[in-house]
């Protein structure tokens, strides 16, 4: 889009202005005064009048001052901002995960929504398995480093310890230098090869794995803000399945993106923009980090929240696959 350098410096203005927290219209007076630009309203109003012809700026009703389009919003990201070079490669601690959503849905009265680590995504180095009561197994997940997943499973009918070293010689058979959540896929594809007296509870154990390994995890932090400013009463659909959404639609991007009204998938965003980061753990992908704002919040300052954030040496980011791990389906806490 063709703009002239003094008609940018007007719209960046103007977007500055509405994006602070409040969202009033942007009148020629109103810019001149706050931003001390030295030229009159009149060469204001004209450069208004061209962005509104571009179609990044509207007038809401006459007289009203100048809001900014959707359109105008996305030129606005394009061109003002290098978000996908803040946040390259995050890598938090949980803790920081949650103290960061916290201080941001506090000081901006914003919604953060976050996918917690993801334990799917760990390898097993062995399985074993061990009698724990007498009507239980206890098996053991185990990676590299000897952490382990620790998950009771029934004991089959006709129960012995011969069979259940020939259980725990299948399952690392299945699981061995395979992710969780590989495991639990092959586990119900090599299902004919497990011992005779396994099968029948095959299917049982493997859904009881794949709940308590293969879920995802989320929390939501400050949903009460998007009720408030967008007068809402109706329940938002925030946590998972959002987080889900939004990483397809994202897939492979790092760094900050940031998604409009119209691609968000419900129509009471339709106020709204969502700030998304993905974050990263011993190198692997973990989930995102997304902030969902009403589109007068004061978004400058949130993205240079983002700025501040930290990275990992250039050399190693290189090096970094991009690895989606999907994890507990459907727990969501709301804080």
């Amino acid at each position: 889009m063709n703009i002239s350098p003094r008609d940018q410096l007007v719209f960046s203005a103007v977007m500055s202005l509405y994006c602070d927290g409040h969202g009033v219209p942007v009148a020629s007076s109103k810019l001149v005064k706050q931003t001390g630009m030295a030229v009159c309203s009149a060469t204001v109003r004209n450069a208004m009048a061209r962005l509104e012809k571009a179609g990044l700026l509207y007038s809401p009703h006459t007289s009203a001052g100048r809001v900014p389009t959707e359109d105008g919003f996305k030129f606005w990201f394009e061109q003002f901002f290098d978000l996908g070079e803040l946040g390259q490669y995050w890598q938090p601690e949980q803790s920081q995960l949650v103290e960061f959503a916290h201080t941001l849905s506090q000081k901006y009265k914003v919604c953060c929504c976050v996918g917690l680590p993801q334990v799917s995504s760990q390898t097993v180095f062995r399985v074993e398995i061990l009698d724990f009561d007498a009507d239980t197994w206890l098996v053991l997940l185990i990676d590299r480093s000897g952490q382990s997943n620790n998950i009771c499973i029934n004991k089959p009918e006709q129960n012995s310890d011969q069979l259940r070293y020939q259980f725990a010689t299948w399952l690392n058979t299945v699981f061995s230098q395979q992710s969780l959540m590989e495991g639990l896929h092959r586990m119900r594809a090599m299902a004919n090869t497990a011992p005779a007296q396994c099968k029948v509870l095959l299917a049982q154990w493997t859904r009881v794995l794949a709940q308590q390994l293969g879920s995802d995890n989320s929390i939501v932090v400050g949903e009460r803000h998007l009720y408030n400013q967008l007068e809402l009463t109706k329940e938002l659909q925030i946590g998972v399945n959002l987080l889900h959404w939004i990483e397809d639609r994202l897939a492979f991007k790092n760094g900050v993106s940031v998604l409009l009204p119209h691609d968000l998938p419900y129509s009471e965003f339709k106020d709204c923009i969502v700030l998304s980061v993905p974050y990263f753990a011993n190198l692997e992908y973990q989930s995102r980090f997304c902030i969902i704002a009403p589109r007068i919040t004061a978004i400058e300052s949130l993205i240079t929240e983002f700025s501040a954030i930290g990275e990992i040496g250039v050399e190693t980011r290189k090096s970094i696959p991009i690895i989606t791990a999907i994890v507990r389906i459907g727990e969501v806490s709301h804080v």
